[in-house]
């Protein structure tokens, strides 16, 4: 992905242009043009910082003219690109609203993976038709782990560590 600035702002490009304008020339075939050449006409990499999702968020792209960019050669070297800034989210529930949130999430999963066989369960309360006993098994099994991960919601003592905790079994 590239940018440049266009009138003051910081315009992104998921593939550059076939044409470009720029002081008074026009460029065809400008997906052509080498990196080099890009750059004379404003276009830099953007370079998106390791971040985590789920506690980060980025913001601010902007252009920084000396972004570090070690080469075997040089340990120093930087180079010219668009980068974006990092902070810490502001998670505004509590950790308790969280885990109420997390463990309404995993009972979720666990009544979609439940519901396929819940005729079975019907038919057993209404006319007494004995459930096969391979679907027993598997409808403990989604129970049994709901247990185990909620108690482990329970006993997260973080935001991100709840946010991060996979409900998915």
């Amino acid at each position: 992905m590239k940018a440049r600035l266009e009138a003051g702002k910081v315009v992104k490009y998921s593939q550059i242009p076939n044409t470009i304008v720029s002081g008074g020339k026009t460029y065809v075939n400008a997906k052509r043009l080498s990196s080099d050449e890009l750059e004379e006409l404003g276009f830099f990499d953007v370079i998106v910082p390791d971040y985590d999702p789920v506690t980060e968020v980025i913001y601010n792209l902007h252009f920084d003219n000396a972004y570090p960019s070690p080469t075997p050669e040089d340990e120093d070297a930087t180079r010219e690109v668009f980068t974006y800034d990092k902070k810490t989210k502001v998670i505004s529930e509590t950790v308790a609203e969280l885990k109420i949130s997390q463990i309404k999430a995993l009972k979720k999963v666990a009544y979609d993976k439940l519901s396929p066989t819940d005729w079975y369960a019907i038919r057993k309360a209404e006319n007494g038709t004995d459930i096969p006993a391979s679907v027993v098994t598997e409808r403990d099994g989604i129970r049994t782990s709901v247990a185990t991960k909620e108690s482990e919601i329970n006993a997260l003592t973080t935001k991100a560590s709840i946010l991060k905790y996979d409900i998915n079994f």
